[in-house]
């Protein structure tokens, strides 16, 4: 099988590369970034025609070069894969379709971002599933720009501080971000805290 990894962000690829290197080393994959995509989402604050066409020549892109699976990696976009599906014949899947569907194994959900339009786009998906399950949400707008500018402490600090914040009122934590994956390994708390790049590499092996 072999998948393309639609990105918005440089940060979203070392983290799920190592998940790939971890959990699924057989498993082929490319990368095709437009990083402009980020910086309009943070501008327009919400999914525009002009970020919908780019999607769709990344689409494009993804299918001149065989891919079986779309895959994408930033969750602030996420809303954008039922525009997709009903253009392109192979199977689109969310950057955290996987991550969020453990987690509704949970009543109380805790959702911790580094990008603002994030947790509307994980709360739609939530509570189509379940209307009754009780979202959380954290935010530190920005933050994910601290690792771009070589400020990993720093930034690995305010999502900790995020978690800090959340945990005692939650039953799981949610790491939005595929570029917080690295965190989760600083974290020693009772509540389970699901990463996106692992949980969707484990169902991209079952996947295949």
């Amino acid at each position: 099988m072999k998948v393309a990894l639609v990105s918005a962000t440089k940060n979203s690829i070392q983290p799920i590369e190592s998940a790939f290197d971890q959990y699924a080393q057989d498993i082929d994959y490319i990368h095709l970034l437009d990083s402009e995509l980020l910086n309009l989402m943070e501008r327009d604050g919400y999914l525009t025609n002009e970020m919908v066409d780019r999607f769709i020549d990344l689409c494009r892109l993804a299918l001149k070069s065989n891919a079986d699976v779309i895959q994408l990696t930033c969750s602030a976009f996420n809303d954008v894969v039922d525009l997709l599906r009903p253009i392109f014949q192979v199977p689109i899947l969310r950057s955290d379709q996987a991550m969020l569907d453990k987690a509704l194994h949970f009543y109380r959900i805790g959702l911790v971002s580094t990008v603002k339009e994030t947790p509307i786009a994980l709360t739609n998906y939530l509570k189509r599933k379940n209307p009754r399950v009780k979202i959380f949400s954290e935010v530190d707008d920005g933050a994910i720009h601290l690792l771009s500018k070589g400020k990993r402490e720093e930034h690995d600090s305010r999502v900790l501080t995020m978690i800090e914040d959340i945990h005692d009122k939650v039953d799981v934590i949610v790491l939005s971000q595929y570029s917080m994956e690295h965190v989760a390994r600083q974290i020693d708390i009772e509540i389970p805290i699901l990463t996106a790049a692992k949980e969707t590499v484990l169902h991209l092996r079952a996947y295949s």
